[in-house]
């Protein structure tokens, strides 16, 4: 997979695979929102590793964050490289 630009730094990757984790376990019902994503957000984004849009969550409209089908790869191919020490 070829990523636009440079690669995600390790905070990226931890906020991507936290996101991740959090829809798993809701089966996909629960979005991330901007304030778990901090810094990482902007650079998420351009990416093309997640995805934003507005719902309305506890009858309010908020930005809701959801983890790409690339960023879905990006995290499976980082599990399966043999990591360095």
């Amino acid at each position: 997979m070829q990523l636009p630009g440079r690669l995600p730094t390790k905070r990226m990757i931890e906020k991507l695979k936290e996101c991740n984790e959090k829809e798993l376990s809701y089966g996909g019902k629960v979005p991330c929102l901007p304030e778990e994503m901090k810094s990482s957000l902007a650079g998420l984004y351009k990416r093309g590793l997640i995805n934003t849009r507005m719902e309305i969550l506890n009858n309010k409209k908020q930005l809701c964050i959801y983890v790409t089908d690339e960023g879905k790869d990006f995290l499976k191919k980082l599990e399966a490289t043999p990591q360095k020490k």
